[in-house]
């Protein structure tokens, strides 16, 4: 048997940084562990944690979400995307983990700004075979301006050997 979770129950959201390119790469931070059997957080010690690693091999069934807020301050019609996916051991993305926000925004009538906002709780369960100290986090892969996130949580559980 083995479990662990991280999350962040804070009511404030986490800026995905939107330099160009856009933050690629960024890490979900979380600030609570939740109960951890044979899984340990990352860093160990005090939050902010951007890991949890799994300590035996075995086939896990690992669960992330996250509330996104997407935000369109212009009078322009474009698209505002944030894409989110499972690594493993900092460089392997698991292509099936993706979980996304997407929503097609136009400017005002006539022309006159406008400011849509949509938020969107996202998510992803996945199984997947893990080897003992493979360490799980999730990352920023597609980013548009003005995209934040609260809420967020990992949550593995070992299901078999």
């Amino acid at each position: 048997m083995a479990y662990g979770s991280l999350y962040d129950p804070s009511v404030n959201f986490v800026t995905v940084s939107t330099v160009s390119p856009p933050a690629l790469g960024q890490k979900v931070v979380f600030t609570t562990i939740g109960p951890l059997l044979g899984t340990a957080p990352v860093p160990p010690g005090p939050g902010p944690y951007t890991d949890i690693e799994v300590l035996t091999a075995g086939v896990y069934e690992i669960s992330m979400d996250l509330t996104a807020r997407l935000i369109n301050a212009s009078n322009l019609t474009f698209n505002t995307e944030v894409q989110f996916r499972l690594f493993i051991n900092d460089t392997t993305p698991v292509l099936e983990s993706t979980f996304e926000s997407f929503y097609r925004i136009s400017g005002g009538p006539g022309g006159q700004p406008s400011q849509v906002e949509t938020r969107n709780t996202i998510g992803r369960t996945i199984q997947r075979r893990l080897s003992a100290n493979d360490r799980l986090s999730i990352r920023v892969i597609t980013a548009s301006a003005n995209v934040t996130y609260r809420f967020p949580s990992l949550v593995v559980t070992k299901i078999a050997n």
